[in-house]
């Protein structure tokens, strides 16, 4: 398989401004847990964060995956697709969807409720784990100057969220969560590092985030109470009220529909981007570069409808975070043709 340095660092980079597409449509165009009513003083209480954030995850895996899988088939890979989900390659891709999801998304959306500025923060520092277990694992290049790098994005990361409402236990979970979200990079590109091609290797993946999502989801709903709460959960999903323009918007079943099914399209594409982006140019600078995200979030929102002026700490979080992502980029060129060169 001949890969291309260049164009993964590419696609990588757009894979970032997709995904703050996907998170300014869902999370604020979109106002998705109205209807989670989970707390952190009893064990129910937190049984439905858990489910909220599981059912939200799962409808937003299977409008994904629909695209996904469309865009496996347009590109005339349906059949490897069809192949290597009745092989063992299927199985070596699930630990992916595992540590993504029941060891990745719920530990983070507990956390959340202790700091959502501590969970971003700390879950942020995925690409440096990712890039570390890749150096042993995919004898992948690391020069300190890329570290260096990656660290300066993850900054940037930490000082757009801040990192108020310190908790023992939020700040346990949000490690565990980065942990997930690490794991899920490199055995992501598992895969791809033997020759299954990046787009198939996704749509693996994607399909064993359904499984997991759809048993979770139906153990849950089991427990007495659980499937009123989650029917109610999306039954309220809706607009959210900080913008002025969504206010014509509201209730609206279509409109809301309609723009969830565009943010699962951004994400699909983006999951798209970010897998080609690692299997042409590594773990390490595809996930540094993803996490570039946080610019672009703060460039859509500024940008009109929404029209949201970024705060002191964003902009400079913001310059951190470029500076991470150029420093990654030109290592990553120079160690390229170091080795082109041998």
């Amino acid at each position: 398989m001949v890969r291309s340095h260049k164009k993964g660092g590419v696609l990588a980079l757009l894979s970032g401004i997709l995904w703050a597409s996907y998170s300014v449509t869902l999370y604020s165009w979109l106002s998705p847990y109205n209807g989670d009513s989970g707390t952190l003083d009893s064990a129910r209480g937190i049984m439905f964060i858990i489910l909220a954030a599981i059912g939200i995850a799962w409808i937003d895996a299977l409008i994904t995956f629909v695209f996904e899988l469309g865009y496996v088939v347009v590109r005339h890979k349906f059949r490897d697709y069809v192949r290597l989900l009745r092989s063992k390659a299927f199985f070596r891709i699930m630990p992916a969807a595992l540590f993504a999801g029941p060891l990745g998304l719920v530990p983070f959306a507990i956390a959340s409720r202790y700091s959502v500025s501590v969970a971003t923060s700390i879950s942020a520092f995925y690409p440096a784990l990712g890039s570390i277990i890749a150096m042993f694992w995919f004898k992948e290049k690391l020069t300190p100057v890329k570290f260096m790098g990656i660290l300066f994005s993850i900054a940037g990361v930490v000082v757009i969220s801040g990192f108020s409402g310190l908790h023992p236990v939020g700040i346990f979970l949000a490690v565990f969560a980065s942990v997930g979200y690490s794991l899920e990079l490199v055995f992501g590109y598992r895969l791809m590092a033997e020759d299954v091609d990046s787009d198939v290797s996704l749509a693996l993946k994607q399909t064993s985030a359904i499984a997991l999502y759809t048993i979770m989801l139906a153990v849950l709903l089991f427990i007495p109470g659980n499937l009123d709460f989650f029917t109610n959960l999306v039954r309220m999903i809706d607009f959210s009220t900080a913008f002025s323009f969504t206010q014509g918007m509201l209730g609206n079943p279509l409109l809301i529909s309609a723009v969830f099914i565009l943010a699962s399209f951004f994400n699909a594409m983006a999951y798209v981007c970010y897998f080609g982006g690692m299997n042409n140019c590594g773990v390490s600078t595809a996930s540094s570069l993803n996490i570039a995200y946080g610019i672009w979030t703060i460039l859509i929102l500024a940008l009109p409808p929404f029209s949201t002026m970024p705060s002191a700490s964003g902009v400079i979080g913001a310059v951190l975070t470029f500076t991470g992502s150029a420093i990654v980029i030109l290592e990553s060129n120079r160690i390229q043709k170091r080795l082109n060169t041998k």
